[in-house]
């Protein structure tokens, strides 16, 4: 018997409909996915790029300076929150660069900072 509701679908086709809609959905995370893996830029695999070491937020600017230069990595600047240190490649790009002590990641900012692989512009002078 049915409840009188003229838009009732049966559980046999609710359940494939639903089925149907979680693959599409699967399918497009799985494309943009490898859409968004296959858009980073590829570098040789023995450059050392650039890196971002990123500290946990309670770090000192000064704690996590001193534990980058302790892990003899040549520090090119702070990131944009104080726990953050941006380090510039090794001058061997041989050598494996190791993570600092108390480091959460060691990001390669290469294809994310693109401005610190560029040559800097020349300025006119007046």
């Amino acid at each position: 018997m049915t409840s009188g509701c003229p838009n009732e679908i049966p559980a046999a086709q609710g359940r494939g409909a639903m089925l149907r809609d979680a693959l599409i959905v699967a399918i497009a995370l799985v494309a943009v996915s490898l859409a968004a893996a296959l858009s980073l830029p590829r570098g040789a695999d023995f450059a050392a790029p650039s890196r971002a070491i990123v500290f946990s937020p309670w770090t000192s600017e000064q704690d996590a300076l001193a534990m980058t230069l302790a892990a003899g990595h040549r520090v090119l600047r702070s990131g944009i929150s104080r726990f953050i240190v941006i380090t510039a490649p090794s001058v061997d790009p041989g050598i494996k660069q190791v993570k600092p002590q108390g480091a959460l990641l060691m990001l390669a900012l290469s294809g994310l900072a693109g401005c610190l692989d560029a040559p800097a512009p020349a300025e006119a002078s007046s």
